[in-house]
């Protein structure tokens, strides 16, 4: 899928449980269909990964906080309560896809194209929010590409996690800390992908025709 190269089931047409019609050998619709949780699960899954990294270094969270923010009704994915730091932030988890059709002309000739334009939506959406009473709200897009590219807030987010845990073991292992969880997140990522790539097409490929021999 990443490749670009079509994914091994029937190219014929099926109907999407979304009601689509589709012959989609990218995997494009399979991935980004809000038809059954699909984008919903894999945004849970890259979320609790971000959680387990903040309970690494025992940074005091919460996922998915039931207060909302008083000019609408959005709330955080994760409040990051870090005394450390000095200082509290709402970390907002988000997909993206390279070939989403607002996006393809621009992210096909542009590395992260995808992920900056999610951030800078979030980032809009977010600049006027304030907390129930008032105080302002510290919003950190954390972006991820359906194919593994990150924004750069979730780079530099991360880079600074890493910091924390190199003051604490020291710099040796500040680049095995950031590679230890840039690969968690890649193999959630793909694991989601597959995952809701299946489900979408289960009936196509229980359709196939068994081509293993004993």
């Amino acid at each position: 899928m990443r490749l670009g190269l079509p994914l091994p089931y029937s190219d014929d047409i099926h109907v999407c449980d979304c009601g689509k019609s589709i012959s989609d050998s990218s995997g494009y619709h399979q991935i980004t269909c809000k038809s059954g949780g699909g984008p919903v699960w894999t945004h849970n899954s890259i979320m609790s990964v971000w959680s387990d990294c903040l309970s690494h270094l025992q940074i005091h969270h919460r996922k998915e906080p039931t207060y909302r923010y008083s000019s609408s009704d959005s709330h955080p994915d994760i409040s990051v309560f870090d005394t450390g730091a000095g200082s509290n932030v709402e970390l907002d988890i988000a997909m993206a896809h390279p070939w989403s059709s607002d996006i393809f002309p621009t992210s096909a000739s542009t590395n992260g194209a995808a992920a900056y334009r999610r951030e800078e939506w979030k980032k809009a959406r977010y600049a006027k929010e304030t907390y129930p009473g008032g105080m302002s709200v510290q919003v950190i897009p954390l972006v991820m590409e359906h194919f593994g590219r990150w924004g750069k807030q979730a780079e530099v987010y991360l880079d600074q996690l890493s910091k924390r845990f190199m003051d604490e073991h020291g710099k040796s292992d500040r680049a095995s800390f950031k590679d230890h969880w840039r690969k968690r997140m890649a193999i959630q990522l793909q694991k989601c992908n597959a995952r809701v790539f299946l489900r979408k097409t289960s009936s196509l490929v229980q359709a196939l025709p068994n081509t293993i021999s004993d």
